[in-house]
């Protein structure tokens, strides 16, 4: 048996989140992740270590699996590990990924693909993603990396995320929204990361008449630029090493729904040109394709950078900004909100946590009120909302 390192929290706290990876650091990353968001964690460093856990028959809702390990590889392990737990949502990790791989895995069963450096918003998201199996489980027809980002906006506990304001600015924001919502051009939504930015596409998508069809989301900083084609559009068979099957891209899986683009400034020019085209004739063609095929979307865009300081950089298309940012929405960081609507956000938080937790209530004293609306919250929205969860969770009284 090969040394390994096992770090293995109360498997009551929550669901089983695995990481076999072998790299220096990776236990201490996911560790305080997971145990933020409430999970068990357990860490190896091989594959032959960690197949002792599942052949004991230990529940993993969660497998962050590393391509590249000593001994058995991840694309080796794969198989064996879906056999012995088939429950287990599997993602792949790799430093050194090739569209070879990724396919190989996916054909697999892996639900999703990491591209190291990792950060702590990819992983929070990764597993927020995928703890619950029933959530955005795949047809046998569907492609499991398309269809696992149809997101329908889901917390820690399962309950739907809403876009909540208190104050008459906020409030406005969603007056403008609800406008938009009545029409079919793109939107783009510009403001800071963790600002609400997607919630907010997915209340545009719930309010429009597309709201029974397919919100699609596709996080463009995360997608390798030799795939984004095959991403967005998907590939026919031979279209390159490995495609032995024809699939639909992310564009095909949103047809008469909404599809998000978010950090819309991480595509590469060359799909930017390809988007903009889309735009003006709602057609793609698949990578390897020969035909247009027509499809009915809603685009909704997102970003965090200035796109016109890009746009002079020559880093991104003006014509396409320009198309894209007809319909526009600016959120506002949090550290900027007004006092009140940052302690309606508060009292909101705390009493999801409540339910989610099962407890009667949860409050704040006054000391950590004025030191929650004090922050700048750098994070905006979404560090609050880990910050009041982990607080909820490890207090042991109403307050």
């Amino acid at each position: 048996m090969m040394n390994n390192s096992v770090s293995l929290t109360d498997q009551k706290n929550g669901p089983l989140v695995m990481v076999i990876d072998d790299e220096a650091g990776v236990e201490i990353i996911f560790s305080r992740i997971v145990q933020d968001l409430g999970f068990s964690f357990l860490h190896f460093k091989c594959v032959e270590d960690a197949l002792l856990t599942f052949e004991s028959g230990t529940a993993v809702a969660i497998l962050f699996l590393d391509i590249r390990l000593p001994g058995i590889d991840g694309i080796s392990a794969l198989p064996k590990i879906l056999e012995l737990s088939p429950s287990t949502r599997v993602v792949m990790v790799t430093g050194f990924q090739t569209v070879e791989s990724v396919v190989a895995t996916m054909k697999t069963g892996a639900v999703d693909y990491l591209v190291k450096p990792l950060s702590h918003e990819m992983i929070k998201q990764a597993i927020e993603k995928y703890q619950s199996p029933q959530l955005n489980k795949p047809s046998p027809q569907e492609s499991p990396v398309s269809a696992l980002n149809v997101k329908q906006g889901y917390t820690q506990s399962g309950f739907p995320k809403d876009f909540v304001a208190h104050t008459p600015a906020m409030k406005s924001i969603l007056e403008v929204a609800d406008k938009f919502a009545k029409g079919s051009g793109a939107v783009l939504i510009l403001g800071e990361s963790g600002t609400g930015k997607e919630l907010l596409s997915q209340y545009i998508h719930q309010k429009s008449a597309r709201h029974p069809f397919p919100f699609v989301v596709v996080d463009c900083a995360s997608i390798p630029e030799s795939l984004f084609e095959s991403e967005l559009f998907g590939h026919e068979k031979g279209a390159f090493t490995g495609a032995d099957t024809a699939r639909a891209g992310r564009f095909e899986f949103a047809n008469r729904g909404t599809l998000f683009l978010d950090e819309i400034g991480n595509v590469p020019l060359v799909m930017q040109s390809k988007l903009l085209r889309f735009i003006e004739d709602h057609t793609i063609m698949r990578l390897g394709g020969r035909k247009n095929i027509q499809l009915d979307i809603r685009l909704i865009a997102a970003t965090n950078e200035n796109l016109k300081e890009s746009i002079c950089k020559g880093a991104f298309r003006e014509d396409l900004f320009y198309r894209l940012s007809a319909l526009t929405i600016h959120l506002t960081p949090l550290r900027n909100r007004p006092r009140e609507e940052k302690e309606f956000l508060v009292r909101h938080f705390l009493q999801r946590n409540a339910i989610a937790l099962k407890k009667s209530r949860i409050t704040a004293s006054d000391k950590v009120l004025r030191a929650v609306l004090d922050y700048p919250w750098p994070g905006n929205l979404r560090e609050m909302e880990n910050a009041l969860y982990s607080a909820s969770l490890l207090c042991d009284t109403e307050v």
